[in-house]
């Protein structure tokens, strides 16, 4: 299969084209045939050589990266049940795949942990889209925060992958949603639903904001976010280590995310962006190195809004 890969760690001037065998699924797998998979900053991460175990445990070179996917099942264990060859899916590989079975080729074998249906209406695009940002979102508001209708949030970094999925997921759920964000992504933010887009170069959050059932934190100010909440609030962050001091603040319960979603949180995240009640920022790129260069450069440079996606086939 064809992949794009990586030779060693460094830039992204590292990826080339790479031809490689599939991987075989085990009794609890399936093989997916690739249509489109998206990019992450925890991409831009590996092929920097930044992330350590388990993420790196069954590396080697060539090393294809990527987690998130979408595509048609091609093969089947004996154990897998719920699907079908010919079913078309999206999901995210294990965090500690196999060099050749990242998400950057034509081929991936994974267990169906986090595998879904994919629901009519959504295009494997799309579909592709989901799984690492919207999955972290969703696992915040509804398993972490367990955020309730009515409630107020703050969602720091609303213009980011996991921020703009966040803030309409917290709207879906009945919330009052509050975000920080540049200027110019102000428009943006409203209409998705944000009731409140605070311009973070001019004004500090915590001046304005006050008493907040919970903070969604994907940029790593913690000690803001806890000025937010009110006394026996919640933030849950995704960027950052919260210290004993800050962990300790009040009755206030402060902790860094690990997102263990599953299928069925996949299932109803699709549904949120079916019905309209989430809407995608996608930009889609064809199947190629140079578009996976350019995809990794726009995320480094801190300026993407929304995601990255790389068009496989139809």
């Amino acid at each position: 299969m064809k992949t794009i890969a990586i030779n060693q760690y460094g830039s992204a001037d590292e990826f080339t084209m790479v031809d490689m065998p599939t991987t075989e699924p085990q009794a609890d797998e399936v093989q997916v045939a690739i249509h489109a998979f998206s990019l992450n900053p925890m991409d831009i991460a590996g092929r920097m050589g930044a992330l350590s175990s388990p993420f790196t445990d069954l590396w080697a070179f060539p090393l294809v990266l990527g987690w998130d996917f979408a595509g048609v099942i091609t093969k089947m264990g004996k154990a897998v049940t719920g699907f079908n060859i010919g079913d078309a899916v999206f999901g995210s590989a294990a965090p500690a795949h196999a060099a050749n079975n990242g998400t950057y080729g034509e081929f991936i074998t994974v267990n169906t942990k986090e595998l879904a249906h994919l629901p009519a209406g959504l295009s494997f695009d799309q579909a592709a889209a989901l799984p690492i940002a919207g999955l972290t979102a969703y696992y915040g508001m509804k398993h972490n925060l367990k955020l309730q209708s009515g409630q107020k949030i703050l969602v720091q970094g609303g213009a980011g992958g996991v921020g703009l999925f966040a803030i309409q997921i917290a709207k879906a759920f009945g919330a009052y949603v509050a975000t920080t964000a540049s200027a110019n992504h102000r428009d943006l933010l409203t209409r998705l639903g944000a009731d409140e887009v605070i311009d973070y170069h001019e004004t500090d959050p915590a001046a304005v904001l006050h008493d907040y059932d919970a903070v969604f934190d994907t940029v790593g100010d913690i000690d803001t976010g806890l000025k937010v909440l009110k006394a026996d609030g919640q933030l849950a962050t995704i960027a950052g280590q919260p210290t004993d001091e800050q962990q300790h603040d009040q009755q206030k319960k402060v902790a860094f995310q690990f997102t263990q979603g599953s299928s069925q949180d996949l299932a109803d995240l699709a549904q949120l962006v079916v019905s309209g009640q989430v809407k995608l920022t996608v930009a889609t790129l064809p199947f190629s190195v140079a578009n996976v260069i350019k995809g990794h450069r726009s995320i480094e440079s801190r300026h993407t809004t929304g995601k990255i996606v790389i068009h496989v086939t139809d």
